[in-house]
């Protein structure tokens, strides 16, 4: 019996020491420190101070702690030595009652707010025993017109239940509005919202507002909203509607004034504020003025027919022969009567009669002061028998017969000194006319407008009566050319239009300015029809009395001058005191530059296209003027293609005057 414990105790203690010698030694690190723990596993895990004897192999922990879920943790010991293992235990969660309501009414709940914690959504109110994981969470409520809410909670976790009841603050206000009068259609942002008076929530922003009813203008505004602070506007008094007014005249097209403003002319709609006395005056040329009174209720349509009153002038007839015809503004009116009572406006008349010339003329009647034309046509035969070389204006003005012919005007790119705006065209002139065999002077001028001044330049004079004319602008020069016609009973060359006088089209025989083609033809061409370069002849500079230019006598008045030539006359001359050219025209060279018909434009070169009598009436900015100045003495100033553009007065700018033979 002694042997056998004897044994069995040497056995343990072998077994003893070999559990020593192999166990390893594990510390278990559990937090938060648990109140039970237990290993399953292995032979033993008797625990030593801080650590267990463990031999390698798998094991089972299990911990448990008051308000924390159990543990259960598998793992391994290794063959090192010493290891350390660590676990944490998680705390149980709390349990969670959610709900919201409005900000100011704390009996108002608000269902189905969408709830978000952490960020994720979790549930919509109201919310019970939710089961959230204990510690610092961020809370988010979200619910539709109402600013979103977001707070921290502190969730205490161990199944402790804790309620929250948060307060929404409303993402609208209440607006009041009401409208005189009342019973107006509400709009928000085009929608209707129903009539005046109106209570309405309306989100805060920014909002279009409208009102509208019968008869009645539309009222809008801008209206800012701010969340929870409630608007009551102050009664919107809405003004009537606008009515119409169709105003008709007979005859149409008069102007129409309202309240002193240009409004358009008849037929015309007027939109008019109602209830208000508004002042209408029609006015149309050659008719007595209309001044009427209107008021047009809310939304009323009225019509204002208006039968004008013509202002008529009497025209006195004398023609020969007594069976001729007249045609007044187009309109065949038979044979010629001895009078004709008029509207007291620009009237074309024209007075035929088969194998006469006929004759044309424009005039407008004065009321009040009677006007006469005296008309004698004369044959065809006559005409072609009697065409003279050389005729008078009424004012003694002489011009020369031009018979043309087709020339090539203009600058090719090869010429020395040629300008970018010279180009070549081909032209046809077909028309014979009178040229004006100089320049119009100060004393020819001045018995059309007696207060012209030509002014002087660097102290000398240039308004001697002998002098050419300057200082002149292009209407003023054209209503120059009118006066002559109308002297003369010619249709005249130009026609008003917007205040300013403008080229008739056609352009009858009265008495007008050159055309360019015309300038240069007269310039360049000899009476044989040899072209020159200039009108002296084809070198430069010029010799002799070729007329007059920046030259010796005017080196004190100008920096640049031709030394080599001195015609005496340190400005303009008087016209005709140098030799003619070829068609026996004085000054197409120097003295005087001169206006000419048309409106300035640069043509692009067409060797296929032919011109023929242009008349550059196409309207642009300026007007063009040809022929060189006396203040002028560069090559290029003096060559004959040279063209310059203003419409402005200038010291050296005159002009000399041309007509047609016979019309179109």
């Amino acid at each position: 019996m002694l042997n056998a414990t004897l044994a069995t105790t040497l056995i343990l203690l072998c077994a003893a020491a070999w559990f020593v010698f192999t166990a390893r030694q594990v510390v278990i690190q559990i937090v938060p420190e648990p109140d039970r723990i237990s290993i399953d596993g292995g032979i033993a895990t008797p625990k030593i101070g801080a650590y267990y004897l463990m031999r390698p192999g798998k094991y089972t922990l299990q911990a448990a702690r008051l308000c924390f879920q159990p543990l259960n943790k598998r793992f391994v010991v290794g063959t090192e030595k010493n290891q350390e293992l660590n676990f944490s235990m998680t705390k149980q969660p709390g349990q969670l009652s959610l709900q919201a309501h409005q900000s100011d009414e704390s009996m108002v709940k608000l269902e189905r707010a969408r709830v978000f914690i952490d960020g994720k959504e979790v549930g919509q109110t109201p919310v019970a025993a939710l089961e959230v994981t204990p510690g610092r969470r961020t809370v988010e409520i979200r619910a539709e017109n109402y600013l979103n809410y977001q707070t921290e909670i502190e969730v205490e976790g161990c199944e402790i239940v804790q309620q929250f009841d948060f307060s929404l603050v409303p993402a609208w206000s209440d607006i009041t509005i009401d409208s005189i009068p009342r019973g107006a259609t509400v709009l928000i942002d085009g929608k209707s919202a129903g009539s005046t008076p109106l209570k309405l929530e309306l989100l805060a922003g920014d909002h279009e507002l409208e009102l509208k009813t019968d008869r009645f203008k539309p009222w809008r505004t801008r209206l800012v909203v701010e969340a929870n602070h409630p608007q009551v506007l102050e009664p919107v008094r809405l003004q009537p509607a606008d009515g119409t007014v169709t105003v008709r005249t007979n005859p149409s097209g008069a102007n129409v004034m309202l309240s002193n403003t240009f409004a358009g002319q008849t037929p015309i709609k007027l939109t008019l504020s109602a209830n208000t006395t508004h002042s209408i005056l029609l006015s149309k040329a050659g008719y007595e003025k209309v001044d009427r009174k209107v008021i047009v209720n809310s939304a009323e349509s009225k019509t204002l027919a208006v039968k004008l009153k013509p202002k008529l002038g009497l025209i006195h007839l004398a023609v020969e022969p007594a069976d001729a015809e007249i045609v007044v503004d187009g309109k065949p009116m038979g044979k010629v009567p001895r009078q004709l009572r008029m509207v007291a406006v620009e009237h074309r008349l024209e007075i035929t009669k088969k194998g006469y010339q006929p004759y044309r003329t424009r005039i407008t009647p004065r009321p009040g002061f009677a006007q006469e034309i005296k008309v004698a046509l004369t044959r065809l035969e006559t005409v072609k028998k009697t065409t003279a070389n050389i005729i008078s204006a009424k004012n003694g003005y002489e011009l020369t017969l031009i018979q043309p012919r087709s020339f090539t005007m203009g600058s090719s790119r090869r010429e020395q000194g040629r300008r970018s705006n010279e180009t070549l065209r081909n032209i046809k002139l077909q028309r014979t006319f009178y040229m004006g065999v100089r320049e119009v002077t100060n004393r020819e001028f001045r018995q059309f407008l007696a207060t012209h001044n030509s002014g002087s330049f660097k102290g000398q004079s240039l308004n001697r009566d002998q002098h050419s004319v300057v200082q002149v602008t292009w209407q003023q020069a054209v209503r120059f050319c009118n006066w002559l016609s109308i002297k003369e009973s010619l249709p005249p060359a130009y026609i008003s239009k917007g205040g300013r006088l403008i080229a008739a089209d056609p352009v009858g025989t009265g008495y007008r300015l050159p055309t360019e083609a015309e300038w240069e033809y007269c310039a360049r061409f000899t009476k044989n029809g040899a072209a020159l370069k200039y009108p002296w002849g084809n070198k430069f500079p010029p010799t002799g009395k070729a007329g007059n230019f920046a030259d010796i006598s005017a080196k004190d008045l100008l920096t640049s001058y031709l030394h080599t030539y001195n015609d005496g006359y340190p400005v303009s001359a008087p016209p005709a005191k140098f030799k003619a050219n070829g068609p026996g025209l004085y000054d197409m060279g120097g003295n005087v530059a001169e206006w000419c018909h048309d409106y300035y434009s640069i043509y692009s070169y067409n060797a296929k296209k032919e011109y023929t009598d242009p008349m550059g009436t196409k309207e642009g900015k300026h007007h063009v003027v040809r022929g060189s100045s006396w203040k002028q003495a560069g090559i290029s100033e003096l060559r004959l293609s040279f063209r310059d553009y203003s419409s402005t007065m200038r010291p050296d700018l005159g002009f000399r005057i041309c007509r047609y033979l016979r019309p179109r």
